[in-house]
């Protein structure tokens, strides 16, 4: 099973077997640089931020406890490690937001009844609302429609991703969606930005 080789990764690692930590890099830079360019355009940022995640990581490793799969972990440190780059970044990137060019959020938004407007402000406040929406939700959730959304894995990919049967990934998915619609309308709500001005009040 994927969760014991995770731990048995983890402890090879803590051993500080040479071997281990190429495999745990050879292993996961490429899954959280696909990971994270979803978030982030900055080619350049995107290599720093995984390079980030990974040092971290290792320096935390003693604290991963094997509840959730090591990806799932990592891309908790990864999102968070977003999270200050964003905030560092936040004036050079004001003018620089658009979800244009992500044809998977798009297709998201799409699967989830919500439609955007021409408006490149729109778009950019539903960017953020659907990157606050994702973190908010509870992890597993979060994990589940990435996987589905942004990296294109099938229902039998993310049931295998999860270590769950096929069946209990599409009811994951299912109620993921309907956290996520309801957390996306409670900031539409707040922030009074309305995608489809028809579709929400």
């Amino acid at each position: 099973m994927q969760a014991q080789s995770d731990k048995r990764l983890v402890e090879r690692v803590l051993a500080k077997e040479r071997a281990a930590f190429d495999e745990f890099f050879a292993a996961y830079f490429g899954r959280l640089v696909r990971f994270c360019r979803t978030r982030v355009r900055d080619e350049q940022a995107v290599e720093d931020i995984v390079q980030e995640t990974l040092v971290k990581a290792i320096n935390n490793l003693h604290g991963y406890r094997g509840e959730a799969l090591l990806y799932t972990w990592l891309c908790g440190i990864c999102r968070n490690q977003i999270s200050d780059w964003y905030s560092k970044n936040a004036k050079r990137l004001s003018h620089d937001v658009s979800i244009d060019d992500d044809p998977n959020v798009l297709a998201a938004l799409e699967s989830l009844g919500i439609s955007l407007q021409d408006n490149l402000s729109e778009r950019i406040a539903v960017k953020d609302m659907v990157t606050l929406a994702l973190d908010h939700l509870p992890e597993r959730y979060g994990r589940a429609l990435e996987m589905k959304y942004l990296e294109g894995l099938s229902v039998r990919e993310v049931a295998q991703q999860l270590n769950i049967g096929r069946l209990a990934a599409q009811s994951l998915l299912s109620r993921a969606r309907a956290a996520f619609k309801a957390g996306f309308l409670e900031l539409v709500q707040e922030t009074g930005h309305y995608p489809d001005k028809g579709r929400y009040r």
